[in-house]
């Protein structure tokens, strides 16, 4: 199939890594960004498109005319900003290929309901909540997708586990934009006297309780695997508009084969291969008291992230998630993998 997703383009993406799973199970796929489209950078081009309807509709309208000439079997659009003309001109000018949304992120980020407005023959959501909603109240064809991690790009280091924690010597590591709920969590960290190591981009507000344990590093590639699964505990808060639903991140830290506990949301008992509440909290008092425990028991630790790290090769995957995707808007004869007792879907 050609297939044409419209989306980030910048490594480590959720975008990107669609890309490359669509390449490895055979298609040809082409992945446009605003740059492509535009001759402004990402950050203008939101802002403008925010607050100029006259640009938010060309930019749409040049994706549009880019996807056209493609002439693709398949339109995946990932941005959520993007003006509803898109989809109305590409299904007029090329009727019978499905124009799908495909929504990564929180509840919180659904810019101005332009994905509402549009007319796309499929949504995928991983909240179960916005999926509930688009298919029983605003009647669309919305389906439950969660995300994966990228056995490719985020693959476990060769060394043991034991050796990579004594060689990164980093008790809890917590990466990613430091928005101001992930800085309070973290300040509570800090103050219980635990050992941490921030890395990510500083955001807004920026409070300097945490300047400290902030490493002013951006993780992806490579180093990301290596500090991530040589730490010995890594710490996910989710954003507060994950309603019941996880981050990238999450797939990501088990696929490498770290430990990680993280906030407690309803799709983790599908999701685990080990009991939710032994690998979650659902308070910083827990959170405190778990990071302590697994601290001073490294074996159990382990063992946990050994099991998890075994199963989340097997069943989330983003090559996985992509079949499945498929197996909805074009039929079962693309499925490449059997359903099993542990599927998410």
């Amino acid at each position: 199939m050609k297939i044409v997703i419209i989306g980030n383009r910048e490594f480590d993406s959720f975008e990107y890594h669609l890309s490359d799973s669509f390449g490895v199970l055979g298609h040809e796929v082409s992945l446009i960004d605003v740059t492509d489209v535009m001759p402004v950078s990402a950050k203008l081009n939101y802002w403008a498109s925010r607050f100029i309807a006259s640009y938010d509709r060309a930019v749409s309208v040049r994706f549009a005319n880019k996807i056209v000439l493609l002439r693709p079997d398949l339109v995946l659009v990932v941005y959520r900003n993007l003006h509803p003309v898109l989809v109305d001109q590409v299904k007029a000018q090329l009727p019978g290929v499905p124009v799908v949304q495909i929504n990564p992120d929180a509840l919180s980020n659904l810019e101005k309901q332009q994905i509402m407005a549009a007319d796309f023959d499929y949504y995928f959501s991983k909240e179960p909540f916005i999926v509930d909603f688009l298919r029983d109240k605003v009647g669309a064809n919305a389906h439950y997708l969660p995300e994966g991690f990228n056995q490719r790009i985020h693959q476990k280091p060769t060394v043991e586990k034991i050796v990579a924690e004594w060689l990164t010597n980093i008790d809890v590591l917590i990466f990613g934009n430091l928005y101001a709920y992930r800085a309070r969590m973290i300040e509570q960290l800090i103050r219980a006297g635990i050992n941490i190591a921030i890395y990510g981009t500083e955001g807004p507000y920026f409070r300097p309780v945490i300047q400290s344990a902030f490493r002013k590093q951006y993780l992806a590639g490579p180093e990301k695997n290596r500090l991530l699964y040589g730490a010995k505990i890594v710490f996910n808060n989710f954003h507060y508009a994950e309603i019941t639903s996880v981050n990238q991140k999450y797939f990501e830290i088990n696929g490498v084969g770290a430990f990680q506990l993280s906030d407690y949301k309803s799709t983790i008992d599908e999701y685990t291969d080990v009991p939710s509440d032994r690998v979650t909290y659902r308070t910083m008092d827990e959170a405190i008291d778990k990071i302590r425990y697994y601290l001073a028991h490294s074996r159990e630790r382990h063992e946990l992230a050994a099991r998890q790290y075994t199963h989340f090769q097997q069943h989330h995957t983003v090559d996985l998630r992509v079949e499945q995707l498929l197996n909805t808007v074009c039929g079962s004869s693309l499925t490449a993998y059997p359903m099993t007792k542990n599927a998410v879907w």
